[in-house]
């Protein structure tokens, strides 16, 4: 038996970072506020992405940045309040706010951006919820969430207790875990799986320009069949392959972010195109077409045609995919929401 007093110093220090990096993990996604506001139970959670959202949700959470450090959290006059510090622009923050409230089932009605401030309008079943972000100089955000607006027929105070603790459990796991998970059960919720992109990914001027032919970002649709993003460059030629569908962003344009959800969706955001959203969208549909989709539903009336398009295309048996262009401020937000036929 090994005794030297220096090598059980050195073993107990390990085991000490050991158990801190341990508790350190396993504190990355906890609830930092939660509370009832008309009926409704919510939570407000530290930095993290929130897995296992449902349109189907009695509560309602929300997540710090996944690179936030959290500094304080409140609950005022029927308003949740979370503070945090981060190193991101004021619309990367706002999209992160934005799509934990899509993922519940809110939709977007409203939004404005001005300065160091974005607002935004949420409704589901009657109920609404008004999004507040504000940024300082030095990367402190203040994001508030007025429920004055929720009307308690939204939840069931027993159902959304249930449903806080298991998603504190989910929360454990990570994006990657999840997706093959589910990739390996037929009848799993998330069987698409990243290919290129894992979490949020951002593109350069300099990396858009040089995209030439190889694509910046990937997913695989239900029927194994690869979608390929370029930057702004002309696809000419395009025709129905098998295997690939490639799209590419209009020229004159930035390539800005994409994401690979768990949901089985494909997110980019555009920059910097002098297009409208109807031609923006008929950009894409002349992708589609020239790959051999059809278009089965020309438009989403409920994605409200003043900001948003959603056009739904088959090919085949099995591939399908919900593909909506939505204005955000000065960008367009592009999904490809894959579908089983």
């Amino acid at each position: 038996m090994n005794k030297n007093p220096r090598n059980m110093i050195g073993a107990a220090a390990l085991s000490a970072v050991l158990s801190i990096a341990s508790l350190a993990a396993a504190q990355t996604q906890q609830a930092v506020l939660s509370g009832t506001t008309n009926g409704l139970s919510w939570t407000l959670y530290g930095p993290g992405e929130l897995n296992g959202l449902s349109m189907q949700s009695t509560t309602l959470k929300v997540a710090a940045h996944p690179q936030a450090t959290v500094t304080g959290a409140k609950y005022d006059g029927k308003t949740a309040i979370l503070a945090f510090r981060v190193n991101a622009p004021l619309q990367t923050v706002y999209s992160y706010h934005d799509q934990q409230l899509r993922n519940q089932g809110f939709q977007r009605t409203a939004q404005s951006m001005q300065g160091n401030a974005a607002q935004a309008t949420y409704t589901r079943s009657g109920s609404s919820v008004v999004v507040n972000l504000t940024r300082q100089n030095d990367n402190t955000y203040r994001a508030t969430f007025d429920l004055s607006g929720v009307k308690a027929n939204m939840a069931n105070s027993s159902n959304a207790v249930t449903d806080t603790t298991a998603n504190k459990a989910n929360n454990t796991s990570s994006n990657t875990t999840n997706a093959n998970a589910n990739n390996n059960n037929a009848a799993g919720t998330t069987p698409v799986l990243p290919v290129t992109v894992v979490g949020v990914t951002k593109f350069t001027p300099e990396q858009n320009a040089n995209a030439g032919r190889t694509a910046l970002a990937s997913a695989k649709d239900f029927a194994g069949v690869t979608y390929v993003l370029y930057g702004p460059i002309e696809l000419n030629n395009l025709t129905s392959n098998p295997g690939t569908v490639s799209f590419s962003i209009p020229q004159g344009s930035l390539l800005a972010e994409t994401d690979i959800n768990v949901d089985g969706t494909l997110m980019a955001r555009i920059a910097g195109s002098n297009l409208n959203l109807q031609q923006v969208m008929d950009f894409y549909d002349r992708q589609f077409k020239a790959q051999g989709f059809t278009l089965v539903n020309p438009t989403d009336t409920g994605a409200g045609g003043d900001y948003a398009l959603t056009y739904i295309y088959e090919r085949g048996v099995d591939s399908r995919v919900s593909f909506s262009v939505e204005r955000e401020f000065d960008t367009y937000r592009l999904v490809w929401d894959f579908q089983r036929s």
